[in-house]
């Protein structure tokens, strides 16, 4: 189910751009994991019937575990890819990203903890700082990816060119998974091949005070 609106918890989200993964390639991907679902429905027939709370559990676990699994092969699938548009490649093209969401960040009290901005796509890991004002997550990424659009279009000379695919993944952070997520997020452009060090990438930010809680001990 698509979250409404952005948790007042981390949430992990990850977009791309339009064409990057070809077609077929992705429909077997969501064909296999809607086949996987239905296998846990045929293996856990007892949920819907009221179950004890044990066994919801390890279904809800086991469903998660399958969410998981197809987000992991979603993204390896994006760092892999070899053709396909790389319009975030560069500082510039990357900075427009990462300047939109300090902006959105500025204008809606969200909190963000780390962006990374690969050639083909975006994570980001924030969450809404306020308990008193809902922050629509499709209206909020509506704008980002307009914005950002229409200046990555400006600065490539490509008017009125696609820009981004249209549905994104949205994961909340479960307790204790903070530092994982985190490192996941900042590490992407490690474990697809493009660098390093993953804080010296152009399109990799995060908010300094996490540099020595969570960071340093990873790079040192």
């Amino acid at each position: 189910m698509r979250t409404l609106y952005l948790p007042n918890s981390p949430t992990h989200i990850t977009y791309r751009l339009y064409g990057s993964i070809p077609n077929l390639p992705l429909q077997k991907l969501h064909s296999s994991h809607r086949l996987q679902r239905l296998r846990l429905e045929e293996q856990y027939p007892q949920v819907r019937r009221r179950a004890d709370q044990e066994l919801r559990e390890e279904y809800l676990e086991a469903c998660r575990a399958a969410e998981i699994d197809h987000y992991l092969n979603y993204d390896r699938m994006l760092d892999a890819a070899m053709t396909g548009p790389r319009y975030l490649c560069g500082s510039s093209a990357k900075r427009i990203v990462l300047d939109s969401w300090h902006h959105l960040a500025r204008q809606h009290n969200l909190r963000i903890y780390a962006i990374s901005v690969m050639d083909n796509h975006v994570h980001v890991l924030l969450e809404n700082r306020s308990a008193d004002q809902l922050v629509s997550l499709v209206e909020l990424l509506r704008n980002h990816k307009k914005y950002t659009a229409t200046q990555l279009n400006r600065l490539h000379g490509t008017p009125g060119r696609r820009v981004w695919a249209e549905k994104e993944y949205t994961r909340t952070v479960r307790r204790g998974g903070f530092e994982h997520v985190l490192w996941y997020v900042l590490n992407n452009p490690v474990k697809a091949g493009l660098t390093d060090e993953p804080l010296s990438w152009a399109g990799n930010w995060w908010a300094d005070e996490l540099y020595e809680a969570f960071i340093l001990s990873r790079v040192a």
